[in-house]
């Protein structure tokens, strides 16, 4: 039995894969989750909170390769997609997902093929 670094999963379907176990292995990225898509401030001084959860998925360092294999999850600017993430409290939760690809891939390559600190966004989690 193969062990992953972390749990972090992607698919087209429900039936998901670690993205360290993918056809061109991907690097575990830095989750940002978030419970809710709207915060603000009600009359009486207290802040709500509704809407979708919410993460983002932050790629330190990326090659060409790796940027190609995500890139089958989200052809376009946004897709439907099922992932595994890790939520606030540390656990690794499956969803279905909007995979919103960022705009800045290009700022974000260097030399020879690799990308530094993209970050792709992953919209309205529902608990697959």
């Amino acid at each position: 039995m193969t062990t992953y670094q972390y749990s972090f999963e992607i698919g087209s379907t429900s039936t998901t894969t670690n993205l360290e176990a993918l056809t061109t292995p991907v690097n575990p990225p830095i989750c940002n989750f978030t419970e809710w898509t709207r915060i603000y401030d009600k009359l009486d001084a207290s802040v709500g909170a509704d809407g979708y959860p919410a993460c983002t998925w932050h790629f330190p360092l990326l090659t060409q390769a790796m940027v190609t294999q995500l890139r089958t999850f989200c052809s376009g600017k946004s897709a439907n997609v099922y992932i595994k993430t890790r939520r606030s409290d540390g656990t690794f939760v499956k969803y279905s997902a909007v995979m919103i690809w960022p705009d800045n891939q290009l700022q974000r390559r260097v030399q020879m093929g690799r990308y530094l600190d993209l970050e792709i966004q992953f919209r309205k989690l529902v608990a697959a």
